[in-house]
């Protein structure tokens, strides 16, 4: 009989360093990652819960996922791809097999396949659905990433630029989506919704919290104290990552080991406008993980250009965003109810 397959989930706020954390799980030898299928949101709702699925509906999944993490995020299964890894995948699934059990299916295949026994899956948008794959996958253990909010806003802000700084995969309706995401209120709400929905697992034993800063600052000592968490040895290997997926910066898959450079860019790069509507939107919470707000001096013209724009925005990202949502008002009502 195989080895059973472990579950990782790495969640947390868009641009906290899940990309980072999964190519340091990825190395160790022991996990193989498994980079945004977006599965819940996407392909799941809470309507789907134990409900079962047909055997065509079963391998338009399959494929799917199989293609994303495959052939790259943005990759659109092609006719007939890996029909007969599919149709043996299928018929091992259980009767009446449910959205959850493809998704299972998918990750040990994936894992085991590599080698290796533990998988571990990165949504940053998990966050909200942490309690959905604590039922799903009773074995599971979360990571879940925190970074200054100000970090994570400039990182948005450029997100969009990934297209030519080493993503040229990225189709230029996602850099349009991109663009029209991005606003200093919103991400500072989206921020706030992330970190309420995590703090409701902070006490739990099976989830571990890790700051951006303290994982480059301290990547040794953040690290082993995860893997603990874990259950996993501490591995030195898991250090050595390419220097990728920065939105500041061209990668430079030449230079390895986790950066800790980049911690204060956003110092100069955000408008002393941003970084006030952020402060103010998240004071609360970024007490609580520690980051100081810095005086910052506002210019009224554009500081109320900026409160102008964002139903405009606002309006833009959610038409753009619909695609990505299986149960509109379900996604929605996480991002909502906190923040």
């Amino acid at each position: 009989m195989a080895e059973p397959v472990g579950h990782i989930f790495i969640v947390g706020n868009s641009r906290s360093g899940t990309t980072m954390m999964l190519r340091v799980m990825d190395n160790h030898p022991l996990v193989h990652g498994i980079n945004e299928p977006h599965f819940y949101e996407t392909h799941w709702a809470p309507e789907d819960e134990w409900k079962a699925i047909a055997k065509p509906i079963g391998a338009v999944l399959f494929a799917k996922l199989m293609t994303r993490q495959r052939e790259g995020f943005f990759a659109t299964p092609r006719e007939g791809a890996y029909a007969g890894e599919i149709e043996a995948l299928l018929a091992a699934l259980p009767e009446g097999f449910t959205r959850v059990d493809v998704f299972r299916s998918f990750m040990d295949n994936e894992t085991r396949l590599h080698g290796k026994s533990v998988s571990c899956e990165k949504t940053p948008q998990n966050v909200f659905y942490i309690a959905d794959i604590q039922r799903h996958f009773p074995d599971s253990k979360v990571i879940v990433m925190y970074r200054d909010p100000r970090a994570v806003m400039l990182s948005q802000k450029r997100k969009w630029m990934r297209k030519e700084l080493g993503n040229a995969g990225m189709p230029d309706a996602e850099v349009r989506r991109l663009r029209m995401n991005y606003h200093p209120y919103t991400i500072g709400k989206l921020w706030n919704a992330s970190f309420q929905a995590a703090q409701r697992f902070k006490d739990d034993p099976n989830v571990v919290a890790v700051r951006f800063e303290d994982l480059t600052n301290d990547p040794q000592g953040t690290l082993s104290r995860v893997c603990a968490t874990l259950g996993i040895p501490m591995d030195g290997r898991m250090m050595d990552i390419p220097h990728a997926g920065s939105s500041s910066a061209k990668d430079d898959l030449s230079k390895r080991g986790i950066r800790g450079d980049r911690a204060d860019v956003w110092r100069k790069d955000l408008s002393d406008e941003e970084i006030a509507i952020c402060q103010n939107t998240c004071a609360a919470h970024m007490r609580t993980l520690g980051y100081a707000p810095v005086e910052v001096r506002n210019g009224a013209l554009k500081l109320g250009w900026l409160w102008i724009t964002f139903p405009f925005k606002l309006a833009g990202a959610l038409v753009l965003n619909l695609h990505r949502m299986r149960n509109i008002g379900s996604t929605l009502r996480k991002r909502l109810a906190r923040g």
